[in-house]
């Protein structure tokens, strides 16, 4: 399997994006917060074969919790709420932040 590329550099996007992938997970994922609200950045493989489902967008913005403190957060989806960006294209991920 070849490794998977984000497709940005970190820097383009304005939001500090921390690691928050498990050992278990097949998507990769990020946590950000903006206006004292937590965010999930899910980046699935590049190429949609290696994806767990290949109908998944390759980026994903959903809204999320921090069932732990600000020293060690422990995030999670909010799967109240609705997702917040789905699209197969880093311009769209990189219009989010700008919008």
């Amino acid at each position: 399997m070849e490794k998977l590329k984000l497709g940005f550099n970190a820097s383009d996007l304005p939001a500090a994006l921390t690691n928050n992938t498990s050992p278990n997970d097949i998507c990769t994922s990020f946590y950000f917060r903006q206006n004292d609200a937590y965010y999930l950045l899910w980046v699935e493989h590049q190429n949609p074969q290696y994806r767990e489902n290949e109908d998944s967008p390759r980026y994903t913005i959903s809204p999320a919790i921090n069932e732990g403190d600000d020293e060690s957060p422990e995030i999670y989806s909010d799967s109240s709420k609705e997702v917040l960006l789905q699209s197969e294209h880093v311009s769209k991920l990189i219009g989010y932040f700008s919008g």
